[in-house]
């Protein structure tokens, strides 16, 4: 006796067996029992997901004898004989090569006659979308206006192909991709039925792998049982599939996040010598991208057709991601997809990108980025927690450090010059400052401090030293929000420290905002000469260009 596959062995033969369509058996089944039977049906969905076979349990169920609510018996010599395709009044035509107007001609006649031991004459037209327009034109008629004793049932994958003439004439029912939960449910059925043993990582992958097509998933199931012994283990299902562990993309985007460039070499090894066609890398890799910005929203998880571990395992690692970067990456990861087809070396492209990732950024608001200067310590000052590498940074920090004690000192002094005119007299000699050399030096003063901190500078290109009063210099701003008065208060200090090296004075600084005092100070508004270039040649400046893509204004 021939072998039967499992796709043709485990069919279903009435409503009841038909999985994950239950949205398209009720109808029907309720169609039987109200007696509302159309004329003509068109299934459309993706690939074995049922579509034939729910076009054969109508065939029997309009045609048994002794149906309930529209399921046959299966028993009688009419549903043995529709099962076997030999019944004569029930007629299945390829539309692939029964495409052309003479064949629907013949239909045409074949319809007539009554049929010659059932109820109906059925006719069944698989991958009706492969008729040409001349065929489809010729069915209308017949289509709209069949005989009493006449139905028709066409399936499809490409509904789109179909002219509306065409679909409006029928009842259309369109077929879901089949859950993994109920593959795996079928699967475990069978297997138990085949009385056979299988671990659970291989049924998953199995139903995985069949991308929501029952029949895919049998025949896949028919292979394992071929290759593997008694028992099917995971192992041997990865071989015949060609299949990329879902721990493998773990590995890959764990290397990209931690900056990993030894885990990311040993990982693509393992891909390469595994041998998977690099394409179905790719795909997966955009699945694996997806789960995880699912994974990072609220409940977002629980849309995803995998196991519960599986699950757990994406929550866990989405904590380590920013959704930003995740859309950065699928933003590449889709472009390598389009371009990988036509390259002649996709492994070296696809390896290229790998190491493209591993070198890119994280993502950072901007308002995070200017925010992000000073937090209060202990002793109610301002410390920078921004860590550069930057040699202007290393320099002023120095002075930072040796200029401090004079820095109190001097306000200790300036306090105790006011008890009496002779101290006071004595330390405006000491410490007096020319307005106008102070002028000549500040746009020196403003590159500095852009040199040190971008974001500060940046306010300072619109200040300007007004007067100094008892070595207090009062510099005045301009076009400027309170937010970036604030930044310059917040971080008078360290400016102070820059301008006591520059001018060689002990000084003091107040910041004020021109307009709110009505100051009737010219204002120029040019920009400093030097300042420009001395921006671009830096490297802060120049860092934060390329992160945002920016070029300069001022």
């Amino acid at each position: 006796m021939s072998y039967k596959v499992l796709s043709l062995k485990y069919r279903p033969q009435n409503f009841l067996e038909v999985v994950g369509q239950e949205h398209v058996t009720q109808t029907l089944v309720n169609a039987f029992k109200k007696d509302r039977v159309g004329q003509g049906y068109i299934f459309t969905g993706p690939r074995g997901v049922g579509k034939t076979t729910t076009a054969r349990i109508l065939a029997k169920g309009l045609n048994c004898k002794d149906s309930k609510d529209g399921n046959p018996c299966n028993k009688c010599n009419i549903c043995h004989e529709i099962t076997e395709y030999r019944n004569l009044d029930v007629l299945e035509i390829d539309g692939a090569s029964n495409r052309g107007i003479e064949e629907i001609r013949n239909l045409r006649e074949l319809i007539k006659f009554t049929p010659m031991n059932a109820s109906y004459k059925i006719f069944i037209i698989d991958e009706v979308h492969m008729l040409t327009n001349q065929a489809f034109n010729a069915l209308l008629r017949t289509l709209e206006e069949p005989p009493p004793h006449g139905k028709f049932i066409m399936c499809t994958t490409d509904i789109h192909k179909v002219p509306d003439t065409i679909i409006s004439r029928c009842q259309r029912f369109d077929f879901n991709r089949i859950s993994i939960n109920d593959i795996k449910e079928l699967i475990n059925s069978v297997l138990k039925k085949e009385k056979l043993d299988s671990d659970v990582e291989s049924i998953e992958s199995i139903a995985t792998k069949s991308e929501g097509s029952m029949r895919d998933a049998l025949s896949i199931l028919d292979q394992v049982i071929a290759f593997s012994d008694s028992k099917i283990n995971f192992k041997d299902v990865e071989k015949i599939l060609g299949f990329v562990s879902s721990e493998v993309y773990f590995r890959l985007t764990d290397s990209i996040k931690d900056k990993n460039a030894k885990l990311l070499l040993e990982t693509l090894t393992e891909i390469r010598n595994g041998g998977i066609p690099v394409n179905d890398v790719v795909k997966g890799l955009n699945v694996h991208i997806r789960n995880l910005m699912y994974a990072s929203l609220n409940d977002g998880v629980n849309l995803l057709d995998i196991s519960d571990d599986l699950k757990n395992e994406y929550i866990e690692s989405s904590k380590l991601w920013d959704l930003r970067d995740l859309l950065r990456i699928t933003e590449v990861i889709n472009d390598l997809e389009i371009n990988i087809n036509r390259s002649n070396q996709p492994y070296i492209m696809f390896e290229i990108t790998t190491f493209k990732l591993l070198e890119m950024d994280q993502t950072i608001f901007i308002e995070e980025l200017l925010n992000k200067s000073f937090t209060p310590t202990g002793d109610g000052q301002k410390k920078n927690e921004l860590t550069d590498d930057d040699k202007v940074e290393k320099e002023v920090n120095k002075n930072i450090e040796v200029d401090r004690k004079d820095s109190h000192e001097l306000n200790k002094n300036l306090e105790d010059s006011a008890n009496t005119n002779k101290d006071n007299e004595d330390l405006e000699d000491n410490l007096k400052i020319d307005i106008d050399y102070v002028k000549n030096k500040w746009s020196d003063i403003v590159t500095t401090v852009t040199n040190f901190r971008t974001s500060i500078g940046i306010v300072m290109e619109h200040s300007m030293p007004i007067e100094v009063e008892k070595s207090v210099l009062k510099v005045g701003v301009y076009n400027q929000p309170k937010f970036s008065l604030d930044l310059l208060n917040n971080n008078k200090q360290v400016i102070e420290e820059i301008i006591i090296k520059q001018l060689d004075k002990k000084v003091a600084l107040n910041f004020s905002d021109i307009q709110e005092e009505n100051d009737s100070i010219e204002i120029n508004e040019k920009p400093l000469k030097n300042n420009k270039n001395k921006d671009e040649n830096s490297d802060a400046m120049d860092s934060v260009i390329e992160l945002f893509d920016g070029e300069i204004l001022r």
